[in-house]
């Protein structure tokens, strides 16, 4: 078979696959486009049930709000009519109040005081009585109930309701509802971004349309197609395909409202999901079809090109087999012609690229091998450096405690008869010196953890501007800031740092400029808030001794030290900026000197990135918090009367006002007249168990703010879960931790108004 022939099945060969493959994804293309069309209609559907359970909700919270309203407890109608007006979500919507007979109290719809259907008339009118018996049935279970589509006695228009119970004490029950109109879901629909092709709907339990965004005014109240009315009943989520109302071909998806079980349909027509779908597949196709004509015609040419230059190599390999020097081909091929002029040498260029890459092997196989023990020597002797280093600020520590303790006790003993100033101020050298020498052994405990890695930071939001005062506040009462003129500008600056390692820089480079600062010398300190660069800045600037140009470039280097520190035997090891560059770094920071030259002072700036307004802001709110934590009333419902009485006496040591029940039935009275902010509640109780104490205080709008703290013996998660489920805030196993129960209490007393 020919060269051609071959090259001709090589590329039907190879264009068939691809030519199935691109049929089944172009299928697949069209598919996919399908689908994230009706993926997207799906979200809408989903975006729009959320924002009809927001209006739900909302008005739930609502409801919920003014049941407990102290007018309607108190009987103020007139008043509670006011607030019940206040609450209503504009056009379309309006407050009723009911008794459990049915009989309208509140109807912010009309002025206080006007005539309201009695429940005698709104038994007469059906539709209204069986809208009446599903609220009642609805709210049995003291639960929020949205109802299906009704008509008001009132006013004679399509309304739905929201329905919440309100018990209140003296066996008072009521029944809450705001009632929408049924035009008023219209108006939500415009919140979705909906496109004016596509079809909402809000359809009730029943199946009859609540509101449509089509044809709504003579829709409402009227029966969904019954495809669609099936689907909904039989899943929560779906889609269908089918012919709506006005006879549009359309996928039409659905989903369920959560809090009213309501159906959220929109539908989309079919052309306009498939339009884009088939567009795509169509210039995928044309696409396909260029590709295989173009590879045909592509490898017809190749081939009669490639046959003769082939033939020609042929030729130049025949004539090295017969050790002839092939002759000079020319052909319409360059890699052919390579081939040509490359085969009478190939024999010797192999030979030599053998041995050059055999010898370039050997160096590489020797570099490697001395720079992998270059390596491990110097990690070794890194290694030792570091271990000879914390040995070292071990060793220094055992004799430095016994000079400390030997001043201290010097100190201790009376002054003697004899005593002179003389060995005062040794004293005082050696107390001094020790202090050194201790400052300089914990910088090298912590270079050496510096250098394993063993440094880890606390952080918490601090203010950088209180760090830096009380740094200089410390360094006032020792005395040694006495000869300089220090200035001090600070504004709040907060960063998240690790207390001690902020307070050892500070600390670090205050105490440089003191160092390096000839007595009568100036030091000023700065900190300051970059608000738009998110930065916190420390500047510490002196006039002291300087920086050469030759060592400015290595102070943060360790071990190095200037001629000018050697001159005037300043002492120190020379690693306290080398410290101050890992701290800073550790906390995302960067810190830089800067010095004009030898007794020209130096200035170092620190920069750390600042909170967060929200980090600031939560750091002031805690601490706001815990400055107006106040004393707060507690209920104690314990049987005991020993365990009762000492602890409402530690309670009342704290400063809380302490009520005190022996047993449930008592401490639910006591709660319902004292309001209290917390209810400390033993489990095991004579009459009914902490469980039951907690359930039924937990069913009074008024003590849903009441913290709700179960004590009990067992400790078990089954007990921790068993108390969590019946109401209670936390769980304290006897007996009990105090700084846990008070830590409790102060978030109650710091969250309350």
């Amino acid at each position: 078979m020919k060269i051609r022939t071959q090259l001709m099945f090589i590329a039907a060969a190879t264009l068939l696959p691809v030519v199935v493959f691109s049929a089944v994804a172009l299928n697949l293309l069209l598919e996919a486009e399908r689908n994230a069309a009706l993926k997207n209609l799906r979200e809408a559907a989903r975006a729009m049930a959320l924002i009809v359970d927001g209006e739900l909700g909302t008005a739930d919270a609502a409801l919920r709000m003014l049941g407990t309203s102290r007018a309607l407890s108190s009987g103020d109608m007139p008043g509670f009519h006011e607030q019940a007006k206040s609450a209503d979500r504009g056009p379309g919507s309006w407050t009723l109040l009911f008794n459990y007979r049915g009989q309208q109290l509140i109807n912010t719809l009309l002025p206080f005081g006007n005539t309201l259907p009695s429940a005698t008339e709104l038994q007469h009118a059906q539709t209204s009585a069986q809208g009446l018996k599903d609220v009642l049935l609805g709210v049995a279970g003291n639960r929020t109930y949205v109802s299906n589509l009704l008509k008001s006695p009132l006013t004679g228009r399509l309304v739905t309701t929201v329905n919440v119970p309100v018990s209140l004490p003296g066996d008072l029950q009521y029944i809450l509802t705001e009632t929408f109109a049924a035009d008023y879901f219209v108006r939500v629909f415009s919140h979705g971004n909906i496109p004016t092709s596509w079809t909402v709907a809000i359809i009730d339990r029943d199946g009859n349309f609540i509101s449509r965004s089509r044809g709504a005014e003579h829709l409402i109240g009227k029966a969904a197609r019954p495809e669609l009315v099936k689907a909904a009943r039989e899943a929560q989520q779906g889609q269908i395909r089918h012919l709506t109302l006005e006879g549009v071909d359309a996928y039409d998806v659905f989903v369920h409202s959560e809090l009213s079980g309501w159906t959220v349909a929109i539908a989309a027509p079919a052309d306009q999901i498939e339009l884009s779908a088939r567009r795509a597949v169509k210039l995928a196709a044309l696409g396909l079809l260029a590709a295989v004509l173009a590879a045909a015609g592509t490898a017809a040419l190749v081939s009669r090109s490639l046959v003769r230059a082939i033939a020609g190599a042929a030729a130049s390999a025949a004539a090295i087999g017969r050790a002839e020097v092939p002759a000079a081909s020319v052909t319409d091929i360059d890699e052919i012609d390579k081939l040509h002029a490359a085969l009478s040498s190939a024999g010797v260029l192999l030979r030599q690229e053998l041995q050059s890459r055999q010898r370039a092997e050997a160096e590489r196989e020797t570099l490697l091998g001395n720079e992998q023990h270059a390596r491990q020597f110097a990690e070794q002797q890194n290694k030792a450096k570091d271990q000879f280093l914390a040995l070292l600020g071990h060793e220094l520590r055992n004799p430095l405690s016994a000079i400390s303790g030997a001043i201290q006790l010097m100190r201790m003993q009376p002054p003697q008869a004899d005593g002179n100033k003389h060995s005062t101020r040794a004293q005082e050298i050696i107390e001094r010196q020790s202090k050194h020498l201790s400052h300089i052994v914990d910088d090298l405990l912590d270079l050496s953890r510096m250098s394993l890695g063993k440094i880890s930071l606390n952080k918490k939001p601090l203010d950088l501007a209180r760090m830096v005062n009380a740094c200089v506040d410390a360094l006032h009462t020792t005395g040694r800031t006495a000869s300089y003129a220090i200035s001090i500008q600070t504004e709040p600056a907060w960063v998240s740092a690790d207390t001690t390692r902020l307070e050892q820089i500070v600390s670090n480079l205050v105490g440089n400029a003191l160092k390096f600062t000839p007595a009568g010398g100036k030091i000023d300190i700065k900190v300051t808030a970059e608000t738009a660069t998110g930065t916190a800045l420390l500047l510490i600037r002196d006039t002291g001794i300087g920086i050469s140009a030759e060592l400015l470039p290595h102070v943060f280097d360790a071990f190095v030290q200037g001629a000018a520190q050697s001159d005037k035997a300043l002492g120190g090891l020379g690693i306290g900026l080398h410290l101050v560059r890992q701290l800073v770094q550790l906390h995302g920071g960067e810190v830089q000197v800067t010095s004009a030259g030898v007794n020209q002072g130096s200035t170092v700036l620190v920069r750390f990135p600042m909170l967060s307004e929200d980090g600031r802001k939560a750091a002031a709110t805690s601490a706001a918090g815990m400055d107006r934590a106040t004393a707060i009333s507690i209920l104690l419902v314990e049987d005991n009367g020993d365990a009762r009485e000492m602890m409402a006496a530690l309670l009342d040591m704290h400063g809380h006002r302490v009520i005190e029940a022996e047993n449930g039935e008592q401490g639910i009275l006591r709660a319902l007249e004292a309001n209290p902010d917390v209810a400390v509640i033993d489990i095991g109780l004579p009459d009914m168990d902490g469980y039951q104490v907690a359930a039924r205080l937990r069913s009074y709008p008024a003590l849903q703010k009441t913290v709700l703290v179960a004590l009990t013996g067992y400790g078990q998660l089954a007990d921790k879960q068993r108390a969590f489920t019946a109401g209670f805030d936390h769980h304290l196993v006897k007996p009990v931790d105090m700084d846990s129960l008070m830590e409790i209490i102060r978030s109650r007393a710091v969250a309350q108004p």
